[in-house]
């Protein structure tokens, strides 16, 4: 119902006929469970004063034609998940029995005013996952098919003002959690659709404000005191008025302490050094080029330290994250290479799943993403469109039972695995404005939150600094929402990750950070000592310094 009215079958869409016969499904759905007056459907369907004298006998038709179709579902394609939906004859009128976890509004409606729940207990991380689980049902305007066609219902626009509610709601959790800037965006979008919300054009002065942006902030209230005032001769309430004196007066209280800075969606990157001129041929000489740059090898207690903490989430069935921080050559690669190995995969038990961040201009910005995804379902990087769509569809409908939930996971992660999400996606799939990336990426980190509550499952990330903001707030919120399953992280990055984002797992429970220093440097003399090796072999890697943030 939150888009163009479809009903799935075990995954395929059954045709709903025409327009009077959606129309009456649709109408008996948002009374689900209710007696409908037979003369009340025949006024939404063709109004007081145009219904022909054939209207009772249309809709008996329609009735019986929606019985067909409810009948037939769950038959040919196996058993129905849940009751199969009826449709009632019962005085004076029609009733849609329907169990309400079958169909997205009912969810949207439970989801989110648990979203508000969490929100008013002070529970901004439980509340953001609610409330964007409730906010990605949608898939364009409520019952667009029949709007399109006409229809305005009193009880659409309710369920429209829902909606901006429960969006509304999200930007609060949001800024509660420091993510102003993330929703930066959907905000000003937002403002611009009704600039006579006065709640969500506040949220947008102090996201404009704690993003730095005071005179923006100021400008943005100076619009939304003239829209108020021309449209409806009213000047904004206290609240927005005490919101605009407090950013004139620099109050203290409106910064949120720990809030996360953001640089630019790309990182500036960094050219490989290579090798020129007449070096070449003595360097050849030696086996070529030392790649010192992650050749290093780890040693047993950084291993240690990584085990170690990977134990601690799976018997305490917590996510974890650990980012392993260190320049060119510290061998951070090779510890992740080393620990992945280590670990090892238990069937049943655990499992070890990799990724690589691309570098700017070399791929999709959702690469490492991408290949946990296809290493989980056992995707190969020649396996055809086809079959990786028929692989994905068997994984999630083995973790997720059957419904919109499930369809909307398979919609989103299908987009991640097959097309390249770096390509624009149909706006109605994003309702909230939200970038596209970050509602695959959403749906992502929640299939790995259900599949780590069956096992223990590892991922090892190598350049996270290269990474865009959707990414890294991805694997960062990971560890944030405290969801039950063993989902251990390790995360290699060179120190920019810090310069981008200074707060990186500061204050958080379940996040730890390793540095690790240079290896020793090999000198010329060293190099030509008798007895050693021709190739020069890189240092041992100290031990690390292990912070736990």
């Amino acid at each position: 119902m939150l888009g163009p009215m479809q009903l799935v079958d075990n995954g395929r869409t059954v045709g709903l006929g025409g327009m009077k016969q959606r129309a009456t499904l649709g109408f008996l759905l948002l009374r689900a469970n209710e007696v409908v007056a037979t003369s009340h459907l025949l006024n939404v369907l063709w109004g007081v004063d145009g219904t022909p004298t054939t209207a009772r006998k249309i809709l008996q038709n329609a009735v019986h034609g929606l019985r067909g179709v409810l009948s037939a579902t769950g038959t040919a394609h196996g058993p129905a998940p849940g009751p199969t939906p009826e449709l009632l004859t019962q005085p004076p009128g029609y009733m849609m029995r329907v169990d309400p976890e079958q169909v997205d509004l009912y969810l949207f409606h439970r989801w989110a005013g648990q979203g508000r729940e969490r929100l008013a207990r002070g529970d901004a991380d439980g509340a953001s996952v609610l409330l964007s689980d409730a906010l990605a049902l949608w898939r364009g305007p409520v019952l667009a098919d029949l709007v399109e066609a006409g229809i305005r219902w009193p009880e659409l626009a309710a369920v429209r003002s829902a909606r901006l509610d429960a969006m509304e709601d999200y930007f609060d959790a949001q800024l509660a959690r420091g993510r102003h800037q993330a929703i930066l965006p959907e905000l000003e979008e937002m403002v611009r659709a009704d600039p006579l919300r006065e709640r969500c054009c506040g949220q947008l002065v102090l996201a404009l404000y704690r993003c730095g942006r005071q005179a923006d902030a100021l400008d943005a209230y100076k619009r939304v005191r003239a829209a108020l005032v021309e449209n409806l001769g009213l000047e904004p309430g206290r609240g927005l008025q005490r919101l605009q004196q407090a950013i004139l007066a620099q109050d203290p209280a409106l910064s949120l302490a720990g809030a996360e800075t953001y640089a630019p969606l790309t990182p500036p990157t960094y050219p490989e050094p290579v090798l020129v001129g007449p070096a070449g041929e003595p360097a050849g000489r030696f086996g070529g080029p030392v790649a010192a740059a992650e050749d290093a090898r780890s040693g047993a207690y950084e291993l240690d330290v990584l085990r170690g903490l990977a134990e601690r989430a799976r018997h305490r069935g917590v996510p974890h994250l650990v980012t392993v921080l260190g320049r060119r050559g510290t061998g951070k690669s090779g510890l992740l290479r080393d620990f992945g190995r280590s670990v090892g995969v238990r069937p049943g038990e655990q499992r070890v799943l990799g990724g690589r961040v691309s570098p700017a201009g070399a791929g999709t910005p959702l690469a490492a993403p991408r290949q946990i995804l296809a290493a989980y379902c056992g995707i190969g990087p020649d396996t055809d469109g086809a079959t990786a769509r028929a692989v994905l569809a068997r994984t999630v409908r083995r973790l997720f039972p059957p419904g919109p939930t499930s369809e909307l996971l398979l919609s989103r992660l299908g987009r991640l695995l097959v097309a390249d999400p770096a390509d624009a996606l149909p706006t109605a799939a994003f309702p909230t404005g939200e970038p596209h990336h970050a509602r695959v990426l959403g749906a992502w980190a929640q299939f790995l939150r259900e599949a780590a509550q069956h096992e223990l499952l590892v991922l090892c990330v190598d350049d996270l600094h290269r990474a865009d903001d959707p990414v890294l707030d991805a694997f960062e919120e990971i560890a944030e929402v405290p969801t039950p399953g063993a989902l251990f992280v390790v995360a290699a990055a060179g120190p920019e990750l810090l310069v981008r984002r200074p707060h990186w797992g500061g204050g958080k429970r379940h996040v730890t950070t390793v540095t690790l220093d240079p290896p020793e440097r090999v000198t010329r003399e060293q190099l030509l000592e008798p007895g050693r090796s021709q190739r020069p072999r890189t240092g041992r890697v100290p031990h690390p310094v292990v912070t736990r943030r």
